[in-house]
């Protein structure tokens, strides 16, 4: 029988290793694991529950998606390559599917941790740039030792996570049930979890070492398709509506707005940390200091 023709997750796993290496400079600080996993000592415990009902996800979506590997979704497959050797970590295992391009993410477990990806943003034409931009802010959250932590806010906070399996299994009086937990979570973690989404887009932009394309990537992902507009275009309209009351609703909100990644991106890419891991001139950069002070300023509601 021949070994399969694409990173698996066992291959992921192995190469990990289990030195518990600090954070990459580039990681925004309030983006640690959140303080109750650790106080708790509840880590590994959640890791091996995680393992098991991510598991059962990740099958699901194998049976219409397929893993990038050298003779399958390859050029897939050389987009995480990259970012993974950019980033030094280890190659993830990714599967493709027809999913909604808000869909993709990081999932599983800091050290069993795959990318989910949808073939509307890697197959339908994305620039190069886009697509090393998306692969790498999702390798940034394993770089960043985020994927747990990430996973459980997905799991209970998300609608595709434990409560729509509640709905299919139980029917919606569990999903019911569930609803309050789901809302806590949100509250409990979301202040890390815009971090963590920050985080993210710092290490796309570090692989792709284009804020332009990165922030159309993040555009196409919230259109639906490529914009026929430019980043700058699209941060007027933001500033000319921005007294809307309804930036409040941004409170309840999954992640930041797209608006403020690109502010954020653009920021962080003015930073002496940036020009000297991508070997780009920055003129009069900025020290971290600075610009995670700014970006947790950008990051409220008010701003």
């Amino acid at each position: 029988m021949n070994a399969p023709s694409y990173v698996s997750l066992d291959d992921f796993a192995a190469s990990f290793g289990e030195d518990e290496d600090a954070p990459p400079p580039w990681v925004h600080p309030n983006a640690a694991t959140p303080g109750v996993v650790e106080q708790l000592g509840l880590r590994y415990r959640l890791e091996d529950i995680l393992d098991t009902v991510v598991a059962l996800q990740r099958a699901e979506r194998l049976q219409d998606g397929v893993y990038a590997g050298p003779d399958s979704m390859a050029s897939v497959y050389r987009d995480v390559l990259h970012a993974a050797r950019s980033l030094r970590i280890p190659v993830p295992p990714a599967i493709l599917a027809g999913t909604s391009m808000r869909l993709q993410g990081c999932f599983g477990t800091d050290r069993r941790a795959f990318l989910y990806l949808s073939t509307f943003f890697f197959v339908e034409r994305a620039a190069i740039e886009e697509r090393l931009f998306m692969t790498g802010r999702l390798c940034g959250h394993i770089a960043a030792r985020q994927v747990t932590a990430n996973t459980i806010y997905s799991l209970l906070v998300d609608q595709n996570g434990i409560r729509s399996i509640a709905r299919r299994g139980f029917g919606p009086v569990l999903d019911v049930v569930l609803a309050p937990l789901s809302l806590g979570v949100r509250l409990a973690l979301s202040r890390w979890h815009r971090a963590a989404v920050i985080t993210a887009d710092r290490a796309g932009i570090l692989v792709c070492r284009d804020v332009e394309s990165a922030a159309m990537a993040l555009m196409r992902q919230t259109l639906g398709k490529a914009p026929e507009l430019d980043a700058a275009t699209f941060l007027e309209q933001r500033r000319i509506n921005g007294g809307s009351p309804g930036k409040w609703t941004e409170l309840l909100a999954g992640e930041p707005w797209t608006h403020k990644r690109i502010r954020a991106m653009e920021l962080f890419s003015r930073s002496a940390l940036y020009g000297e891991l991508t070997d780009q001139p920055v003129e009069d950069p900025l020290s971290m200091d600075e610009v995670n002070e700014r970006t947790t300023t950008l990051l409220g509601v008010s701003s």
